[in-house]
């Protein structure tokens, strides 16, 4: 790898780290904007969760180019095999850590997110059931393979036996 290689290739993931960043502080005002209720506040943080998203996978192609024009795979192991025979490898590895543990960080939130809105949506759904005054259905279970499956075999509620 060049140097002037090196030099946009650590300058890439200095931008993929700064946008991690911005992207855990999205994430977190997602998580407030779900949590609050608020659908305006909620659509402006995914519209700007997307840009973000855009950004960090057009530096991952670069670095991804980077890579293998070095000739490694844009694999663990071939960044490992990469850094470890640059002479600056370690400020690289270090700054590739850096990245990974914000990245982590956002799937994380992202998951939790994911969460709050499935939790949300399924308290959404009883409500409307009982305005309508369908009886909620029984609460899942899950089988030895870890499937969800409703009520008792018979298919006959408890409030009806």
């Amino acid at each position: 790898m060049s140097p002037e290689q090196r030099h946009a290739f650590l300058r890439s993931l200095e931008a993929s780290i700064r946008l991690s960043h911005q992207m855990e502080d999205i994430l977190l005002q997602e998580t407030r904007a779900v949590e609050s209720r608020a659908p305006e506040a909620l659509r402006e943080v995914v519209a700007q969760k997307q840009t973000l998203l855009q950004d960090l996978e057009t530096e991952s192609r670069r670095q991804r180019e980077t890579v293998e024009a070095a000739g490694e795979s844009y694999t663990p192991e071939g960044l490992a095999r990469l850094f470890s025979r640059l002479e600056s490898g370690a400020e690289l590895e270090d700054h590739w850590q850096a990245l990974r543990r914000s990245v982590e960080r956002c799937n994380t939130l992202n998951q939790g997110n994911a969460r709050l809105i499935d939790r949300d949506r399924r308290r959404v759904e009883m409500s409307i059931q009982i305005l309508r005054g369908e009886e909620p259905g029984p609460a899942p279970t899950y089988d030895p393979y870890g499937r969800t499956q409703s009520g008792s075999r018979t298919g006959r509620r408890i409030t009806r036996a």
